[in-house]
This record gives structure tokens, C-alpha cells and sequence, in this order.
């Protein structure tokens, strides 16, 4: 049976996109798009992240196409948690028989205390959606009971309940992306045209204590080459797609099937430009094979270094000694592919002199671009377990970016870590060298990008002072006992009893 059905990004507004980077396109609901579409159903994506439009302007669109279901969800996660549920909120309100499906990171794991805490919200849904969507529909159209839908939270009367986990898709090629929900002539990105986001792969065979990717997505699994090459050739042709980035935690993780993936997209010549997630290690796996990164079209390589201190990259169970990085950076610049590395403050107790040590390392690692993030506790990560809560300094939910401290620092107040902060990736990108390939870069489509980048970047870091100084408040330690989402572990299991939730 035939519904209509609004898949909704409500409008967080997160500063890299408000002011640099611009808006990109709401992969997840994107990729529920196409199977409700291939089900017979009507949809509409609103990315009002986009839009920008208020409570009024968006409930008159809602009303304009009368849906009977409503699935919300936000690449944001936790910071965009609180304006996913007041949406809910003011939607159910208007109206009371909208059905409200919530899915994405943050309430997969955090299901329980959503539904507790938001009336607003019906179902929640866990984990990768595109046939669990599909199924719950079917079972509200037809009446069935919910019990019937894995992988589902939902509410009974009072009654939270639980249903068994679903198995995670084994055929990625099965679930088309919706492309033609997309709002085409708005996404940009670094100025080299129209942009989107691709899923090549789901997982990561890594287990890093401050990230919960890896548990969300079960085990790492892949399209098929030429299911990804078909894709990408759709968006170059059919929707005039300049630059693709790709949404893989480990875009390398299996070198067999990524060489065949590029030998593909050589021969496709499809004139993309695409950025891609690697780690270190597989970077330097691949040194030999980098000219076919750049052959096929890999012109940005984001790798998460994380740490600069072998015996910290050890405890966090990154596969990257400092040498790796080094040598992987080299690599990717001898091969005219840009080189941005993700360096994690709070992995250690951060000091002034440990602030001026990671600034010389972060200089003889050499990277094009930084970016410097925060540790960010989430309860489902093992860095999360290992937090005191009462260390938690940052209350406001919408502040867990990763580019915003929520963890105390024992020897440096917050306004002292910042600086340090911005002063580093200024300090990274401003060297006379990094200055000297920008401008004269014998690329000339990586010059225009890290040119770009910087712009963006700089926007970006402007309106992350202005923020800091004039929107950021911080709690003295021991303002909270528990870190926000728990679960409280009362939920009752639906289906299979004793099968765990997320």
C-alpha cells in the first residue's frame, strides 16, 4: 500500500557549513530514499538544513504535502539530537496523526531514553535503515503488529519496547540511493562545483576506543566496483556532479577490491573529482598504488592520525605509528593528492608544553590541512565508559561537535585550550612552506582545492571565536553523574526475549 512519506533533516546549522564548507547532501536519508521509492511509495526529502526555514515556514510544507510518515534524522548525531526532538515536538503538534520515525547514530544507541524523554517521537529506528524502513511501513499499512519489524524501538501504550537487532544488509548493491530527491543546484563544496556524498563501504576493521562507527556498523562490507562506478557515472552525467566524498570510515580496508575499484573508475573517466577516508596504515600499504588513486580521480585523502605519541596511538587502538604517518603524508604528496589529518586533543592530559610539543610534531608530520578536534565521551564508545561524567564541562548537547571541548582539562582552563587550539592550526597552515605550495602548486586542480579549503577553513575558524567567546558557557565539574543517553536498561524486549538493544 501506497503512503506518502517526508524524509525531514531539521535545520541544525552547523558552523562548518553555515560558514565554509557550505551544505552537503543528506546521504542517510538519500540512501532510505530509494528503497521506499522502489516500494511504491510517495516521497519528498526536505533537507532543512539547507533551508534554514523556521517552525511556521516548515510545518506550511509539511501540510502542502500531507505525509503519513515522517523519518527524521541528522549526519550530526548528539548535536543535533536536540533539534531533531523539538522538530518532533512542534510536527506532532501540528500534527497529532504524523507518525514519527527517528533513526541515525545518537538514537540507535540512546533508543530508550529518546522515546522516554520525547512523546513526539513513535518508533526509533536502530542501525542501517533501508529495509527496516520498508518493513515498518508495510506493518503500519497493514496493520501488523510492530513486534514483527527487527530492529526497532517503539512505544506500547506505556510499554518501551525492544525488538531483536537486524542483521546487517550482506547486499549493499541491493538499496539504490533516492538521487532524484535532491535539491542538485544547492550543494557545493571547496568551489569546485556541484558536490555529493557516496557510501562505498560500511565499517571499519578497527576497534578505536573514541569512536563507535565501528559498533553501528557491525562489520566492514562493500558495494560491488561496478555498482559504485554505475552510481558515480549517474551523478556525473545525469546531475552534473563535480566532486563526490565518499562517507566510508575505511575506504582501503580490503586493497583487493579497491584496486579493482579504481582500475574501474580509470576506464570510466568520469571527471570526477573525489575525497576519500584512509588510514595511515593503508596509505602506506598502497604507496605503489597511489598513482591510480590519483588516476581514477582521488585528489583528497582524510586520514585520522589522532595521536603523535606512539604509546597513545597504541591505547587507542589506531593501527598508525608517528613513522606510518610521516611516511604516509610524504606518500600522498609525492603523488599530488592532498594530505589532511585529524589530530584528537584530550587523548592525553593536555599541558602548555604538551600544547607546544603537538604543535612541532604536527609541523614535522607536514600534513596540507589539520583538523583539530575535541575527545567527545559518547556513552557507547569505549573513551565514553572511561570518562568520569563529573569531568564533563560541556552540558549543552548541541556543543558535542568534536570541534568543542566537553572534557575538563586538569591544567588548562577551557579558554586556554582553545587558543591553543586555533593557534596550532593556524600556526600548521600559515608556515612558509604550506603558504609556498598553496600558491604554487604544479597541480593545478590541487592548487584551487587546498586554496579553496584554506578560504573555508578560515571562515570556519572566524565564526568558531566568535562562538567560543560570545555563545559558549561551561559547567563547573561535577554539574552531571552520567553521561547523556544512558540507557537505563528497562526497556522490555519485543520478539525474541532477552535479545539485547544497541
Amino acid at each position: 500500500m501506497a503512503s506518502r512519506v517526508l524524509l525531514l533533516t531539521p535545520a541544525r546549522r552547523f558552523i562548518a557549513n553555515r560558514s565554509g564548507l557550505g551544505y552537503q547532501i543528506p546521504l542517510g536519508l538519500v540512501l532510505l530514499g530509494g528503497p521506499l521509492l522502489d516500494a511504491g511509495h510517495e516521497v519528498r526529502l526536505i533537507d532543512n538544513d539547507l533551508h534554514g526555514w523556521d517552525a511556521e515556514r516548515l510545518i506550511k510544507e509539511v501540510r502542502r504535502f500531507r505525509p503519513d510518515y515522517l523519518l527524521m534524522g541528522h549526519t550530526g548525531s548528539t548535536a543535533a539530537h536536540g533539534t531533531c526532538i523539538e522538530n518532533a515536538r512542534f510536527l506532532k503538534a501540528a500534527f497529532p496523526e504524523l507518525r514519527i520515525v527517528y533513526g541515525g547514530v545518537y538514537p540507535s544507541y540512546a533508543a530508550e531514553s529518546t522515546l522516554r524523554s520525547c512523546a513526539a517521537i513513535d518508533v526509533v529506528v536502530r542501525g542501517e535503515g533501508e529495509a527496516i524502513v520498508v518493513d515498518l511501513l508495510h506493518a503500519w499499512a497493514h496493520g501488523l503488529s510492530l513486534a514483527t519489524v527487527d530492529g526497532i524501538t517503539w512505544r506500547d501504550g506505556e510499554t518501551i519496547c525492544a525488538n531483536r537487532p537486524r542483521a546487517a544488509a550482506q547486499d549493499l548493491d541491493a538499496f539504490r540511493p533516492g538521487w532524484e530527491l535532491v535539491e542538485w543546484e544547492r550543494y557545493q563544496l571547496f568551489g569546485m562545483g556541484r558536490s555529493a556524498g557516496m557510501q562505498y563501504s560500511r565499517g571499519c576493521p578497527l576497534t578505536c576506543t573514541h569512536c563507535g562507527q565501528w559498533g553501528f556498523w557491525k562489520r566492514w562490507r562493500h558495494r560491488s566496483p561496478d555498482n559504485v562506478v554505475a552510481e558515480l557515472r549517474t551523478l556525473a552525467e545525469k546531475y552534473g556532479v563535480k566532486i563526490v566524498w565518499f562517507a566510508d570510515e575505511s575506504f582501503a580496508a580490503d586493497q583487493e577490491v579497491v584496486i579493482t575499484l579504481l582500475e574501474k573508475l580509470v576506464q570510466a573517466n568520469l571527471g570526477l573529482s573525489l575525497n576519500v577516508n584512509m588510514t595511515a596504515a593503508d596509505v602506506v600499504r598502497d604507496a605503489d598504488l597511489l598513482p591510480l588513486y590519483k588516476a581514477a580521480g582521488v585528489d583528497y585523502v582524510i586520514m585520522g592520525i589522532e595521536a603523535l605519541d606512539d604509546a597513545i596511538v597504541q591505547a587507542v587502538r589506531k593501527n598508525n605509528p608517528v613513522e606510518i604517518s610521516r611516511a604516509a603524508i610524504r606518500a600522498l604528496r609525492q603523488n599530488n593528492i592532498v594530505a589532511w589529518a585529524n589530530i584528537i586533543y584530550g587523548l592525553e592530559d593536555e599541558t602548555f608544553s604538551s600544547m607546544w610539543e603537538k604543535f612541532c610534531n604536527i609541523s614535522a608530520l607536514d600534513p596540507d590541512f589539520l583538523n583539530a578536534v575535541y575527545l567527545t565521551p559518547h556513552f557507547w564508545t569505549a573513551a565514553g565508559r572511561a570518562t568520569d561524567p563529573r569531568d564533563v564541562i560541556q552540558t549543552d548537547m548541541s556543543k558535542w561537535t568534536y570541534r568543542n571541548q566537553v572534557i575538563a582539562t586538569p591544567h588548562l582552563a577551557p579558554w586556554q585550550l582553545f587558543l591553543g587550539v586555533k593557534l596550532t592550526e593556524m600556526g600548521v597552515h600559515l608556515r612558509p612552506h604550506s603558504l609556498k605550495r598553496l600558491l604554487w602548486h604544479g597541480d593545478a586542480t590541487i592548487r584551487k582545492l587546498m586554496r579553496r579549503s584554506l578560504v573555508a577553513g578560515t571562515f570556519s575558524v572566524a565564526a568558531e571565536l566568535w562562538e567560543f567567546f560570545f555563545d559558549t558557557t561551561f559547567a563547573p565539574r561535577g554539574t552531571i553523574s552520567e553521561l547523556p543517553g544512558v540507557p537505563a536498561r528497562t526497556i522490555r524486549p519485543s520478539v525474541s526475549p532477552g535479545s539485547p538493544a544497541p
